[in-house]
């Protein structure tokens, strides 16, 4: 079975999703009838379907039929943020990623600066100049990197081995979102300057003083997404 078909059917199901041809509660459609739909044959069909009932998307009802189920039970991240950037522009996306990083990132920051090693405080300086030697040339792909790498480096210095988990199925999503931002000289400078003061926090191990700090960033990034972002 080629993979590319399966991720086609995929993507065909989910685009039905969108656009209302399946409905949470009603049973989809027979398998012959599915399969016509996707333009896939019947393998490939049931090969979607078991990839979307494993990402909580439906649920097979032996006997009684394959459901589709409610968005706020979907277990794959990924798939629901495509899906509700659908209809969202890149401001509001943007938004509920930060509103989603205060909550996470300033408490790690506080975790962080009780935590954190010499060794991650030698990597995350590594990465804000790294960040700020980008700003510079004008390289906006290469910021993006190093902000995110600044920030992942942030939640391993918490030692918490689930952190990094749970993060992970929005790292797509954050870099899209960053790679925006960081294309805007202003938003880079502020953000350099933000990186900084969370770095000296860190590094001094007050941790009050790092969650406070990286308040402040997510406060100055939220204020850029809804200025520069359509």
């Amino acid at each position: 079975m080629r993979k590319d078909l399966v991720t086609r059917g995929i993507d065909r199901m989910l685009d039905g999703i969108a656009d209302g041809d399946f409905v949470v509660g009603q049973a989809l459609p027979a398998e012959a009838d599915l399969a016509a739909y996707l333009e896939v044959s019947r393998p490939t069909m049931r090969e979607v379907i078991r990839i979307l009932a494993d990402r909580g998307i439906v649920e097979v009802k032996h006997g009684r039929g394959t459901y589709l189920v409610p968005q706020s039970q979907w277990r794959s991240v990924e798939t629901l943020i495509g899906m509700v950037s659908r209809n969202m522009g890149e401001r509001e996306v943007g938004d509920h990623l930060v509103e989603i990083r205060r909550m996470i990132e300033v408490g790690s920051c506080g975790h962080a600066a009780a935590r954190a090693t010499e060794g991650d405080v030698v990597e995350m300086r590594r990465q804000v100049e790294r960040y700020e030697a980008a700003s510079e040339a004008g390289l906006a792909a290469e910021c993006r990197d190093a902000d995110m790498a600044f920030h992942q480096q942030i939640f391993l210095s918490t030692k918490n081995p689930f952190l990094t988990a749970i993060i992970q199925p929005l790292n797509a999503a954050l870099s899209a979102s960053r790679e925006l931002t960081s294309s805007i000289p202003e938003v880079r400078e502020r953000a350099a300057w933000h990186h900084r003061q969370i770095l000296a926090a860190i590094e001094a191990g007050d941790q009050e003083g790092a969650k406070n700090a990286m308040r402040a960033h997510m406060d100055q990034t939220s204020g850029d997404i809804d200025k520069f972002l359509d």
